[in-house]
């Protein structure tokens, strides 16, 4: 959720502790326990949705750090290939670009991770039949990476099976918080309007409730 999601929420929730708190002194009056459910249903209803947009965005962040770690030990394999054929062939440029470890690439930022395995799969392109008939190099390796590399671009603005996930319950929350706005402001408000005059001190204890606190 959103801030101002989560601030109308803890309204809601604040709004019905102080209902069933002060539940004597309104439940005369039929009509407001029944919308005061339905606002506890709807509020029910935002704490699943919630659940279901973080476990998707959790979700994609396990699997982009998985095949973070999947494409550090590939290109460390690749990168030792290139860094000794640099040895073999006295290319001292080349050799200093490829020395990181698996270890080394996935402690890199992203970015720094994703501009070197950009490195190795270029220098691997370059040198690619050099490396094939000497070094082991195959061309599933080299497709691998770059699939991999592909994939992890993808993953950067979340794949879109997770965006879908997340998008839903997105549009699922903002729906909730309009029917839980709309139980309030055109039903709840107007029936505690009865204890205005009749019970002042629980009417301003039911509008304090329903403040929105900004965080």
């Amino acid at each position: 959720m959103k801030q101002t999601q989560i601030n109308r929420k803890n309204m809601i929730e604040a709004t019905l502790s102080y209902l069933d708190e002060k539940s004597p002194l309104w439940q005369s009056i039929a009509k407001i326990g029944e919308v005061k459910n339905k606002l506890s249903e709807v509020s029910q209803a935002i704490d699943v949705a919630a659940a279901e947009q973080l476990k998707a965005q959790v979700n994609a962040g396990k699997m982009k750090t998985e095949l973070k770690r999947t494409m550090s030990q590939k290109g460390d394999i690749l990168n030792d290939m290139v860094e000794v054929f640099a040895v073999m062939t006295g290319d001292e440029t080349l050799k200093q670009t490829m020395g990181q470890s698996a270890s080394d690439l996935f402690k890199m930022k992203n970015d720094d991770m994703l501009r070197q395995i950009k490195l190795i799969i270029d220098a691997a392109t370059e040198h690619q039949q050099a490396l094939t008939d000497g070094y082991g190099l195959t061309a599933e390796q080299l497709a691998d990476l770059q699939a991999d590399y592909d994939r992890f671009l993808e993953l950067s603005g979340l794949p879109r099976e997770y965006q879908i996930k997340s998008g839903v319950a997105t549009l699922t929350l903002d729906e909730l918080f309009s029917e839980a706005s709309d139980l309030l402001t055109n039903q709840l408000d107007n029936l505690m309007k009865i204890f205005k005059r009749r019970d002042p001190a629980l009417y301003a204890g039911y509008e304090k409730a329903r403040i929105v606190v900004d965080y």
